[in-house]
């Protein structure tokens, strides 16, 4: 299980988890519990380096939620398992402020091109003395650019990943039957990765996106559902709130647990 946003030291406690759990255990494919609010695309892209050096095939269990840098993690894997109740989250790399927390990145480019727009659109500059004198004191061209890259960055690993691994057995499409080539994967991918990118659509950095939306017409992702399963349910849940609540409890607010043992990330 991860639990922990997507920043350092998370993928040097991941990589050495992984390590130890493939010393011990023979397997070509990788289960992961996954629960976070996001982070950096460039610790995401180094825990999916991780995981697929080790392992053949690599699944996703979201039983509560997995926000924007989580969200491109799980289309990393090759099977997706949610529930009614599970959520991923919009395409929204976070940036870090002077003061060092961290915020949602399509919040300021969202806010910068409102205010140029109603400084542009505006009669008479002198009725927008606020907006200029905003942009004036806080616009930073760096770190615009950095989120800008940020956003790409994310679009440009799900384009990469999806044709890669959970399209890898898509060969004809579900309507018509018609064969299914590489152009048409990767396509569909860059589709999913704007739609999930697209800050007006969902108005939110923590908007949780449910399996019901993900599935239709909007994103048309192929999720499992494991709530169908009672059985598999009644595991995942026991041991998603087991975790949360032991670990909580033993004061480790990010952690990585395996078979292996749990490495604590803060």
């Amino acid at each position: 299980m991860v639990n922990a946003p997507m920043f350092p030291p998370l993928d040097d406690e991941f990589r050495v988890s992984v390590e130890e759990l493939k010393e011990t255990r023979d397997s070509e494919h990788l289960v992961v519990v996954l629960q976070t609010a996001g982070g950096l695309m460039e610790t995401v892209e180094r825990l999916v380096a991780v995981m697929r050096e080790h392992y053949e095939r690599v699944s996703f269990i979201i039983p509560n939620f997995a926000y924007s840098a989580g969200t491109v993690l799980a289309l990393s894997g090759d099977k997706i398992f949610m529930d009614y109740y599970s959520v991923l989250g919009p395409i929204d790399p976070q940036y870090r402020t002077t003061d060092g927390q961290y915020l949602p990145g399509h919040g300021v480019v969202e806010k910068y091109d409102e205010l140029v727009k109603k400084i542009n659109e505006s009669p008479d500059p002198e009725q927008c003395r606020a907006e200029l004198s905003y942009l004036i004191k806080n616009f930073d061209p760096a770190q615009m650019f950095q989120i800008e890259q940020a956003i790409q960055h994310g679009i440009t690993l799900i384009t990469e990943w999806l044709p890669k691994y959970k399209f890898k057995d898509w060969v004809s499409t579900n309507t018509k039957g018609a064969p299914v080539d590489d152009t048409m994967k990767k396509e569909r991918a860059k589709e999913i990765a704007e739609t999930l990118g697209n800050a007006s659509k969902w108005h939110s950095h923590g908007r949780g996106i449910p399996m019901s939306r993900l599935v239709g017409d909007e994103v048309k992702l192929v999720i499992d559902d494991f709530g169908s399963d009672n059985e598999l349910s009644g595991l995942i849940r026991n041991y998603h709130g087991l975790a949360v609540d032991y670990f909580g409890k033993a004061g480790m607010k990010a952690y990585v647990h395996t078979a292996v043992g749990v490495r604590r990330v803060a």
